[in-house]
């Protein structure tokens, strides 16, 4: 039901959920650590500030993003059709 509803984006079986939690991991850490702590800060400041409050903290955070190291990686990597290596720069 959870499924259905949006709630979760997988539903595995108990057998396969240490394995399944653990690829969702390594899938997260892959990505640049300034990025994935500001995503997590939003999602938490969601919980209790305003739509036009979470929409400029993205805005002012996007800029940030943008301005990281790992970003230009990023876009290196995207043209040069290679995997990114994030620093966390």
């Amino acid at each position: 039901e959870a499924l259905r509803i949006g709630l979760v984006s997988q539903v595995v079986p108990d057998e396969a959920l240490l394995a399944s939690a653990q690829a969702l991991a390594q899938k997260i850490a892959a990505n640049p650590p300034h990025a994935t702590r500001m995503s997590k800060r939003l999602l938490r400041e969601a919980q209790a500030a305003t739509l036009p409050t979470i929409l400029e903290m993205s805005a002012a955070m996007q800029g940030l993003a943008h301005a990281t190291a790992d970003n230009q990686e990023a876009i290196d990597a995207f043209v040069e059709r290679r995997a990114p290596v994030f620093r966390g720069e």
